[in-house]
């Protein structure tokens, strides 16, 4: 039975958060099937689920700052600003620790424990145009290429590597001329974003950096880590050890220490820079350690939530009042909203094109990725002060979300992936479709979810933390069902049902009513009648 939604909360945003946190766990599932940078990559994909993918990273994680923006300013109103740093420090800052040092770690555990079965799968399967560069055999690779010339740039499901960038990385120079002389694109990214510059930079192959320079590599390209092919030959010895290890490559270190000096003078750095830079491991943990993962909104809603205490500070001072504002309500927020999400956004500079906003779980995350994610959160802060009592904003979502799903987003995925001549253009409608989304997402809820309904209620609790513990659990279900025979589509939803079931369960028998529950969303006492 329906119930007036209480004064003091929003139902229909409860909802809304709770559907996007839902939508996060479907998209990890979604990744090991299209294909793409993933710990565990599946026999059976599809380029569909690339397209979904884009779709809902488009806007998900924009509309969740913009929700916790609005509940943030809710908070602040009701209880005052003490109350509020009180909460969220419960609630956001120690389970992102708790988190942090435990859920971050299983997750890597089993990522490695995929990573190393993928490479082993990799390796005992029939032979590969990427086995043959990565041999050095420069007769199978020639019979790939006149056989099968379109995986000639392709990269491989185990470790998404080109054949290129293999024959780069285990130093076989007649491989890497045999591929160039084929029509290798040399720029051709991995599925990290690096490229085989950055390969042959990293194990210091001097004659390969000299031959892929002289066909045109690009050393200014970086990764996904945001890491040049100079800043390759800077790799600490640990990481290296590591890798050719894991690769079973053989280098002597004071030759591999030599070479890379070389290659550093040839991609315009400077002799002994290594030496030079002490602090240069201290820097990249603090701006490239993957140290939070999934997690890493929370580190985000503690710098916005320092933000907003010094805001709300200085608005009290200035007697800032709650009132209806329709530059906000309005569609006139699309003047001011679309170019100032615009300037974070253009800095946003993937080295793989991406239809979306990037995500950083390092210490200190860049500039313009949290700027960009604080004007999201300062609107849910504004939009909660300027009193939509009639559901002003998102009120034409049977158009706006049409129009952004069927018009913008198909617009604005072929931009992205048309090349730099695009690049504006796709960043334009990167940020037109985030906002219509959030807005009309946030008026279909509030149409039909807008009355208390008890188990919608229960989930909104549940799904915090579905959320927090979901990735070991979803990688050990991807490795588990990596190469059965059935479409991709059919395991991606046994997978989310299955993954759905059993964290609703571990929620309800381990966590709801424990100290972990009360942690995540404030104490629960069973009823005799086995109710909550």
């Amino acid at each position: 039975m329906e119930q007036r939604p209480a004064s003091d909360r929003r139902h229909d945003l409860d909802a809304l958060r709770a559907f996007a946190m839902l939508l996060g766990i479907a998209l990890h599932v979604a990744l090991s099937f299209a294909g793409g940078p993933w710990m565990v990559q599946d026999s059976r994909t599809s380029g569909v689920f690339h397209v979904l993918i884009s779709a809902v990273h488009g806007f998900r994680m924009p509309l969740f700052f913009v929700l916790s923006g609005f509940f943030t300013a809710m908070l602040w109103r009701r209880r005052g600003l003490r109350a509020l740093v009180k909460h969220r420090f419960k609630r956001v800052f120690l389970p992102l620790v708790l988190g942090t040092i435990t859920l971050v770690p299983l997750m890597h555990g089993i990522g490695a424990l995929a990573a190393a079965s993928g490479m082993n799968k990799a390796a005992q399967g029939p032979m590969t145009i990427w086995k043959a560069c990565a041999a050095g055999d420069h007769k199978e690779v020639a019979d790939f290429i006149d056989a099968q010339k379109a995986k000639v740039n392709a990269a491989d499901t185990a470790l998404g590597m080109t054949p290129l960038s293999y024959a780069a990385l285990f130093g076989h120079e007649n491989v890497v001329e045999l591929l160039l002389d084929r029509g290798t694109r040399v720029n051709q990214p991995n599925r990290d974003g690096g490229t085989a510059l950055h390969s042959a930079a990293f194990l210091g192959r001097v004659k390969i950096v000299s031959r892929l320079l002289k066909a045109g590599a690009d050393g200014t390209l970086k990764n996904e880590r945001g890491e040049s092919p100079l800043d390759a030959t800077q790799a600490d010895e640990s990481i290296t050890r590591f890798i050719t290890q894991a690769m079973k490559i053989t280098m002597e270190e004071e030759k591999l220490a030599k070479n890379r000096e070389e290659v550093r003078t040839m991609l315009g750095g400077e002799p002994g820079e290594v030496k030079k830079r002490p602090l240069l491991g201290v820097w990249l943990f603090l701006t490239r350690f993957p140290l939070f993962s999934h997690l890493w909104f929370l580190w985000f809603l503690c710098w916005m939530v320092a933000g907003f205490v010094i805001c709300a500070w200085i608005a009290k001072r200035l007697g800032w009042r709650s009132k209806p504002r329709r530059w906000v309500t309005s569609s006139l927020r699309y003047i001011w909203l679309v170019p100032l999400t615009l300037i974070p956004a253009w800095f946003m500079s993937g080295a793989v094109p991406n239809f979306g906003p990037e995500t950083s779980s390092s210490l200190l995350p860049p500039l313009p990725l949290l700027i960009y994610y604080a004007v999201f959160f300062g609107f849910g802060a504004v939009y909660f002060d300027s009193e939509d009592q009639n559901g002003s904003l998102g009120r034409r979502w049977p158009v706006t979300l049409p129009l952004a799903l069927l018009l913008v987003y198909p617009i604005g995925f072929a931009a992205t992936n048309g090349g730099s001549k695009l690049h504006s253009f796709a960043i334009l409608l990167q940020v037109i479709y985030v906002w219509m989304m959030s807005a009309g997402m946030m008026g279909l809820f509030r149409r039909f979810v807008a009355m208390e309904r008890g188990w919608i209620r229960y989930l909104s609790d549940a799904t915090y933390w579905m959320y927090l513990a979901h990735l070991p659990l979803v990688l050990a279900a991807q490795l588990w069902v990596r190469d059965w025979p059935l479409p991709s589509g059919v395991k991606f939803s046994f997978l989310c049902g299955g993954v759905f079931v059993v964290l609703l369960v571990s929620y309800e028998y381990l966590v709801r009513y424990t100290w972990i529950g009360a942690l995540l969303n404030g104490r629960k006492v069973r009823r005799r009648d086995g109710t909550a």
